[in-house]
């Protein structure tokens, strides 16, 4: 009991009442809030990771909590994120692609910033933005999302793994194909989450390092 004889004074793990981190009648609004951004027609030049950062940011807010503390990281945790967001683009131009289009007669369309084609002088501007859209699509997707379910579901991290991918799935747009290959990175990204140690900075230089190193294939005309 504190001095005052109130129990408002007491710390919150002194009552039983949740800590600020919990708040589990938070999720269905969470929840409500990936659903809508996911079918919501959000304008071409807004990316959805933009809106679901901001939702993000809002959640952690409330519950006290910040992206700081996400953002422990040495030397082997970036080379590691590097490696494997670049692994991953040579497996999806060799493997993932031939593969699909196989599957559904059609040719995957890998242009996200056609003006890079052929022209160095875009290039500097489209990998400032790619950067910065692979920061907040981290931040939102591994940093909030797979947090989230860690943090109510303290078993084995495959639960939290699969709901990240399959939000990356629901607001990734494009067709069928384009939703289950964002699941499928989005689940690798989330394993690379939590081997290093739920630090949200592995799979942010994952995510930067395929996105920049497609980019520059397709200034130089190898992918379309």
């Amino acid at each position: 009991m504190s001095a005052s004889g109130d129990p408002a004074d007491l710390p919150p793990e002194a009552t039983g009442a949740p800590e600020p981190r919990e708040l589990r009648g938070l999720l269905p609004f969470e929840i409500a809030a990936v659903l809508a951004l996911a079918i919501a027609p959000l304008p071409d030049a807004l990316p959805v990771a933009l809106p679901l950062l901001v939702v993000a940011a809002v959640s952690r807010g409330v519950r006290r909590r910040n992206f700081h503390e996400l953002m422990h990281s040495d030397g082997r945790t970036v080379a590691i994120g590097v490696g494997a967001g670049l692994c991953a683009l040579v497996l999806a131009v060799v493997a993932g692609a031939p593969c699909v289009e196989l599957m559904s007669g059609r040719t995957v369309e890998w242009s996200a910033f056609p003006v890079v084609r052929g022209n160095a002088s875009q290039l500097v501007l489209v990998a400032m933005i790619v950067i910065a859209m692979a920061i907040a699509s981290e931040l939102a997707l591994r940093g909030w999302i797979v947090e989230r379910v860690l943090e109510l579901s303290p078993g084995p991290p495959v639960v939290p793994v699969l709901v990240g991918a399959i939000a990356e799935a629901l607001v990734t747009p494009g067709d069928l194909a384009a939703r289950i290959g964002a699941g499928v990175f989005g689940a690798g990204l989330g394993w690379i989450y939590v081997a290093a140690g739920r630090s949200v900075i592995a799979p942010i230089c994952a995510r930067i390092a395929f996105s920049l190193a497609a980019v520059v294939l397709e200034a130089l005309r190898l992918i379309g």
